[in-house]
């Protein structure tokens, strides 16, 4: 082959460097945090999809078709994910778009096991501080309880949310009393 910036390379080594570059974003992404491991990013991710590209010049890695990613007690189900920023744990994003985006997350607190489930648009995950932006018909549900709204913050490790309205749509929700109690 001939140069590339002014230095001769070979094709194995393209092979190489590309590999290493998705193994190390593989290891830097992060969905959630277990209850019974805190550590972000200690969780192996298993993601399937029709197509993956890599642009090691953009610092980015696009999946797109029926992508499916799972981290432990979290799945998240998108027509397209792209993943900014894949070598850096401080500044990693990773962005899915959907027809909703489904997002589910398992959860035990002590004897009790619930899940929680959202469906959006969009969703933005900023893996470093460990939370959930749902944008657009964003919608999330515990047992029987449930905030609709245009945009919805998840913080995951917390799990607190924060839903906000727009012009066109009000921030919905549904309370049921005694499940409450019951996750509490």
């Amino acid at each position: 082959m001939k140069n590339f910036h002014g230095s001769r390379f070979n094709l194995n080594k393209i092979k190489s460097i590309l590999v290493s570059c998705f193994i190390i974003s593989i290891s830097t992404l992060s969905y959630a945090e277990s209850s019974e491991n805190p550590k972000i990013n200690a969780m192996p991710i298993s993601i399937d999809a029709d197509n993956q590209q890599i642009d090691i010049q953009k610092n980015t890695m696009t999946f797109s078709g029926n992508v499916v990613i799972i981290q432990d007690n979290i799945t998240i189900k998108a027509n397209k994910v792209v993943i900014t920023e894949i070598q850096s744990k401080e500044d990693q994003t990773i962005t899915a778009y959907g027809q909703p985006v489904l997002f589910e997350q398992q959860v035990q607190k002590n004897d009790t096991h619930y899940k929680i489930t959202g469906n959006a648009d969009k969703l933005i995950y900023r893996v470093k501080q460990n939370d959930v932006t749902m944008q657009g018909n964003a919608q999330i549900k515990q047992k029987d309880n449930y905030i609709n709204s245009n945009i919805i913050n998840y913080d995951v490790q917390q799990r607190k949310i924060e839903a906000q309205s727009d012009t066109r749509q009000r921030v919905r929700t549904i309370i049921m009393p005694e499940q409450v109690k019951e996750i509490n």
